[in-house]
């Protein structure tokens, strides 16, 4: 199956002269180097020319900024509800007018960083899929990604959930031709199956390797089949970092992840920061990338491939 041409719709601020003072693209990002996937949006602690500029002094200079597009969805009252539980400030609107409004600040904060690889992005729950999607911001972002879901009291992401999506995502990128990523699955699956083991009175530690685990035999090679030269990447996400401390847990991601990237699928690292208290953790993919085979090989093809489609839309 030949590979879809993807397109990245670009804002028309976006203009040879913004190419041409762009930042010169390494052969590689190092893993430290890229987030794709800080939120940027409704969920931003501060004023975005100086959330960009934390990550920026963190080490970042590739970014995904990207917000979740369900929030825009709410009436006014669930969004001041929601604002006044959440602590953000009020920065944008909600409903087309805020999709409009979040995208003009990404354009602006990509001209005002040319120091920067800056890119714009939705994270949009994985149900949709399945219920429908709403096309109209879709169509304004350089990347997807797909949450998904710990589902928590229910059962838990698998194989077969992963499966599922990247089919579904590889039908719609016919329509959408642009990267998009599954975000965070092997965690979420980690994050519902322990709280389910609290919820019921179960030790944690009492969870065996093969309970965490995501795949059933066969599962992986088809998932890499399914993958296979699509710009279609898992998340391996900062918190991979924290679970990486139980070792039960490190060989249940090592079992589930290191054949896929032995297979040849590709990756993206992320931070997912929201809040101020997550950028005083630092982010450090290096210390568990490595046991996973997540290399700057495979992780560097989304960014190229974003670089490569933004530079050309500006010559044209």
């Amino acid at each position: 199956m030949k590979p879809p041409r993807v397109s990245i719709a670009v804002a028309a601020l976006l203009c040879a002269a913004c190419a041409h003072r762009a930042a010169p693209i390494p052969s590689t990002f190092a893993l430290h180097e890229m987030d794709m996937h800080l939120h940027c949006g409704l969920e931003r602690p501060i004023a975005l020319d100086k959330w960009i500029d934390i990550a920026a002094r963190d080490g970042r200079k590739v970014i995904v900024m990207l917000d979740h597009l369900e929030l825009y969805r709410k009436t006014p009252a669930e969004y001041y509800a929601w604002l006044a539980e959440k602590k953000f400030p009020r920065w944008y609107p909600v409903g087309a007018e805020g999709h409009r409004a979040f995208m003009n600040d990404l354009n602006t904060v990509i001209a005002a960083r040319p120091d920067l690889h800056l890119f714009r992005g939705w994270e949009i729950y994985e149900g949709e899929l399945d219920t429908g999607i709403e096309e109209a911001p879709m169509r304004m972002a350089d990347v997807i990604g797909w949450h998904i879901s710990p589902n928590n009291g229910r059962e838990a992401p698998n194989g077969q959930t992963l499966i599922k999506r990247a089919k579904q995502v590889r039908e719609l990128q016919k329509e959408f031709p642009i990267p998009m990523i599954l975000f965070h699955p092997f965690t979420m699956r980690i994050e519902n199956l322990q709280k389910t083991a609290k919820a019921n009175g179960r030790d944690i530690s009492a969870i065996t390797v093969d309970e965490y685990r995501f795949f059933q035999p066969g599962e992986q090679e088809e998932l890499a089949r399914i993958l296979k030269g699509l710009p279609i990447y898992i998340e391996i996400g900062k918190t991979t970092g924290t679970m990486w401390l139980d070792p039960v847990v490190r060989e249940s991601f090592i079992k589930d992840i290191k054949p896929l990237a032995d297979m040849g699928v590709q990756f993206t690292v992320s931070t997912d920061n929201h809040y101020m208290i997550h950028t005083q953790q630092k982010f450090q993919p290096d210390v568990y990338c490595s046991e996973l085979g997540i290399t700057t090989a495979n992780t560097n093809t989304i960014v190229h491939e974003l670089i490569a489609q933004r530079r050309n839309s500006a010559k044209q």
